[in-house]
Protein backbone atom coordinates (compact mmCIF):
# COMPACT_ATOMS: atom_id res chain seq x y z
CA UNK A 1 0.00 0.00 0.00
CA UNK A 2 1.40 3.49 -1.14
CA UNK A 3 1.77 6.64 1.14
CA UNK A 4 -1.18 8.09 -0.15
CA UNK A 5 -3.61 5.14 0.45
CA UNK A 6 -2.29 4.68 4.26
CA UNK A 7 -2.90 8.22 4.64
CA UNK A 8 -6.32 8.30 3.15
CA UNK A 9 -7.00 5.27 5.28
CA UNK A 10 -5.54 6.73 8.13
CA UNK A 11 -7.96 10.12 7.56
CA UNK A 12 -10.66 7.69 7.48
CA UNK A 13 -10.97 5.96 10.47
CA UNK A 14 -9.89 9.14 12.70
CA UNK A 15 -13.18 10.47 10.95
CA UNK A 16 -15.64 8.00 11.64
CA UNK A 17 -13.75 7.50 15.87
CA UNK A 18 -14.32 11.22 16.27
CA UNK A 19 -18.11 11.21 15.51
CA UNK A 20 -20.17 11.83 18.30
CA UNK A 21 -23.12 9.74 17.96
CA UNK A 22 -26.28 10.56 18.92
CA UNK A 23 -26.76 7.58 21.64
CA UNK A 24 -23.84 8.84 23.54
CA UNK A 25 -25.31 12.51 23.66
CA UNK A 26 -28.25 10.86 25.28
CA UNK A 27 -26.58 8.62 27.58
CA UNK A 28 -24.80 11.50 28.74
CA UNK A 29 -27.79 14.15 29.29
CA UNK A 30 -29.35 10.62 31.43
CA UNK A 31 -25.95 10.30 33.52
CA UNK A 32 -26.37 14.19 34.12
CA UNK A 33 -30.16 14.32 35.21
CA UNK A 34 -29.64 11.27 37.43
CA UNK A 35 -26.73 12.46 39.10
CA UNK A 36 -28.61 16.35 39.52
CA UNK A 37 -31.57 14.01 41.59
CA UNK A 38 -29.38 11.95 43.37
CA UNK A 39 -27.52 15.52 44.26
CA UNK A 40 -30.93 17.10 45.59
CA UNK A 41 -32.29 13.64 47.06
CA UNK A 42 -29.69 13.87 49.30
CA UNK A 43 -29.45 17.48 50.16
CA UNK A 44 -31.15 18.08 53.57
CA UNK A 45 -34.18 20.35 53.69
CA UNK A 46 -33.25 23.38 55.98
CA UNK A 47 -36.20 25.67 55.95
CA UNK A 48 -38.33 23.39 58.90
CA UNK A 49 -41.93 23.30 59.59
CA UNK A 50 -43.95 26.31 60.94
CA UNK A 51 -45.69 24.81 64.03
CA UNK A 52 -47.63 27.11 66.64
CA UNK A 53 -46.08 27.56 70.08
CA UNK A 54 -47.14 28.86 73.05
CA UNK A 55 -46.23 32.78 73.15
CA UNK A 56 -46.11 33.16 77.15
CA UNK A 57 -47.35 30.09 79.92
CA UNK A 58 -50.99 29.32 79.57
CA UNK A 59 -53.00 27.48 83.35
CA UNK A 60 -55.00 24.72 81.88
CA UNK A 61 -58.54 25.55 80.25
CA UNK A 62 -57.27 28.89 79.20
CA UNK A 63 -59.15 29.97 75.75
CA UNK A 64 -56.65 30.43 73.17
CA UNK A 65 -56.31 33.96 71.62
CA UNK A 66 -53.64 35.39 68.96
CA UNK A 67 -51.83 36.83 71.22
CA UNK A 68 -50.87 34.21 73.19
CA UNK A 69 -49.45 32.23 70.12
CA UNK A 70 -46.60 32.20 68.09
CA UNK A 71 -45.42 30.15 64.88
CA UNK A 72 -41.92 28.38 65.15
CA UNK A 73 -39.59 26.87 62.84
CA UNK A 74 -39.08 23.07 63.77
CA UNK A 75 -36.61 20.92 61.83
CA UNK A 76 -38.73 18.35 60.20
CA UNK A 77 -37.56 15.18 62.04
CA UNK A 78 -38.32 17.12 65.39
CA UNK A 79 -42.18 18.21 64.36
CA UNK A 80 -44.84 16.63 67.03
CA UNK A 81 -47.38 14.05 65.80
CA UNK A 82 -50.79 16.43 65.09
CA UNK A 83 -49.15 19.65 65.53
CA UNK A 84 -51.11 22.98 64.43
CA UNK A 85 -49.58 25.11 62.08
CA UNK A 86 -51.48 28.05 61.93
CA UNK A 87 -52.34 30.28 64.59
CA UNK A 88 -56.02 30.31 63.32
CA UNK A 89 -56.62 26.48 63.74
CA UNK A 90 -55.65 26.67 67.22
CA UNK A 91 -57.43 29.85 68.14
CA UNK A 92 -60.38 29.60 70.81
CA UNK A 93 -59.48 26.00 71.48
CA UNK A 94 -58.85 25.76 75.07
CA UNK A 95 -55.65 23.73 76.87
CA UNK A 96 -56.33 20.56 78.72
CA UNK A 97 -53.29 21.29 80.50
CA UNK A 98 -50.69 23.76 81.71
CA UNK A 99 -48.30 25.15 79.21
CA UNK A 100 -45.07 26.68 79.32
CA UNK A 101 -43.86 29.34 76.89
CA UNK A 102 -42.55 27.77 73.24
CA UNK A 103 -44.58 24.61 73.89
CA UNK A 104 -45.45 23.32 70.80
CA UNK A 105 -49.39 23.45 70.62
CA UNK A 106 -50.91 19.48 69.09
CA UNK A 107 -54.42 18.02 68.75
CA UNK A 108 -53.78 16.25 71.74
CA UNK A 109 -53.40 18.74 74.42
CA UNK A 110 -56.48 21.44 73.74
CA UNK A 111 -60.29 20.25 74.26
CA UNK A 112 -61.83 19.02 71.41
CA UNK A 113 -65.46 20.10 71.79
CA UNK A 114 -66.91 19.99 68.83
CA UNK A 115 -66.92 16.24 68.66
CA UNK A 116 -69.80 16.18 71.68
CA UNK A 117 -73.38 16.28 70.58
CA UNK A 118 -74.31 19.70 70.07
CA UNK A 119 -75.58 20.80 73.51
CA UNK A 120 -73.74 18.90 75.82
CA UNK A 121 -72.11 20.66 78.30
CA UNK A 122 -68.93 17.52 78.52
CA UNK A 123 -65.73 17.90 77.47
CA UNK A 124 -63.36 15.43 75.20
CA UNK A 125 -59.74 15.56 77.50
CA UNK A 126 -56.57 13.22 76.45
CA UNK A 127 -55.33 11.59 79.17
CA UNK A 128 -52.10 9.50 78.68
CA UNK A 129 -52.41 6.25 80.61
CA UNK A 130 -48.88 4.55 82.12
CA UNK A 131 -49.38 1.11 81.30
CA UNK A 132 -49.45 0.48 77.54
CA UNK A 133 -49.79 -3.43 78.26
CA UNK A 134 -53.21 -2.94 80.24
CA UNK A 135 -54.07 0.10 77.91
CA UNK A 136 -54.60 -2.30 75.01
CA UNK A 137 -57.38 -3.85 76.42
CA UNK A 138 -59.21 -0.25 75.97
CA UNK A 139 -61.93 0.00 73.72
CA UNK A 140 -64.05 3.31 72.76
CA UNK A 141 -67.05 2.90 74.89
CA UNK A 142 -65.90 1.22 77.66
CA UNK A 143 -65.98 3.33 80.87
CA UNK A 144 -62.98 3.38 83.08
CA UNK A 145 -62.27 4.74 86.55
CA UNK A 146 -59.13 6.68 87.10
CA UNK A 147 -56.20 6.21 89.87
CA UNK A 148 -53.13 7.96 90.08
CA UNK A 149 -49.87 6.72 92.21
CA UNK A 150 -48.57 9.37 94.73
CA UNK A 151 -45.09 10.38 95.17
CA UNK A 152 -44.68 9.56 98.51
CA UNK A 153 -46.73 6.04 98.04
CA UNK A 154 -49.75 4.52 97.71
CA UNK A 155 -52.57 6.02 95.11
CA UNK A 156 -55.74 7.83 94.86
CA UNK A 157 -59.04 7.88 92.88
CA UNK A 158 -58.63 11.19 90.39
CA UNK A 159 -62.25 10.55 88.56
CA UNK A 160 -64.63 7.76 89.38
CA UNK A 161 -65.82 7.24 86.28
CA UNK A 162 -64.97 8.58 81.92
CA UNK A 163 -65.86 7.15 79.19
CA UNK A 164 -63.35 6.24 76.29
CA UNK A 165 -64.12 8.47 73.27
CA UNK A 166 -60.91 7.00 70.90
CA UNK A 167 -57.65 5.46 71.59
CA UNK A 168 -54.96 8.21 69.91
CA UNK A 169 -52.32 6.41 67.59
CA UNK A 170 -48.61 6.46 69.09
CA UNK A 171 -46.43 8.86 66.86
CA UNK A 172 -43.21 6.80 65.89
CA UNK A 173 -39.76 7.83 65.96
CA UNK A 174 -37.98 10.93 67.66
CA UNK A 175 -41.40 12.58 68.79
CA UNK A 176 -42.81 8.79 70.30
CA UNK A 177 -43.86 8.65 74.16
CA UNK A 178 -44.12 6.22 76.28
CA UNK A 179 -47.88 5.76 77.41
CA UNK A 180 -51.37 5.28 76.18
CA UNK A 181 -53.15 8.34 74.81
CA UNK A 182 -56.74 8.13 75.23
CA UNK A 183 -59.61 11.01 74.33
CA UNK A 184 -62.14 10.62 77.41
CA UNK A 185 -65.69 12.61 77.88
CA UNK A 186 -66.19 13.78 81.41
CA UNK A 187 -67.54 16.74 82.91
CA UNK A 188 -65.50 20.08 83.64
CA UNK A 189 -65.59 19.27 87.01
CA UNK A 190 -63.64 16.68 86.26
CA UNK A 191 -61.18 18.07 83.75
CA UNK A 192 -59.82 20.02 86.18
CA UNK A 193 -59.82 17.41 89.01
CA UNK A 194 -57.49 15.62 86.19
CA UNK A 195 -55.58 18.46 85.64
CA UNK A 196 -54.51 18.99 89.67
CA UNK A 197 -52.60 15.35 88.74
CA UNK A 198 -50.47 16.33 85.97
CA UNK A 199 -47.06 14.70 85.78
CA UNK A 200 -48.42 12.06 87.90
CA UNK A 201 -48.82 8.17 86.68
CA UNK A 202 -52.38 7.94 85.73
CA UNK A 203 -53.53 4.17 85.81
CA UNK A 204 -57.10 2.86 85.38
CA UNK A 205 -59.85 0.05 86.10
CA UNK A 206 -62.54 -1.27 83.69
CA UNK A 207 -66.11 -0.58 84.82
CA UNK A 208 -68.39 -3.18 84.69
CA UNK A 209 -71.29 -2.84 81.84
Amino acid sequence: MGILQRFRSTSTTWARSSRIRPQRILAAVCLACACALIVWALTPNESGTAVVVAKTDLAPGAELASQDLALKDFPSELVPDKAFTSIAEAKGRHTSAGLSKGSALTASIVLDEQALPEGSRDLLMPIRLADDASAALLQPGQRIRLYSSLPDGGSEVVVEEVTIARLVDKPEGIAAESGQLVSVILSAEDAGRVAEFAGLPISFAILPH
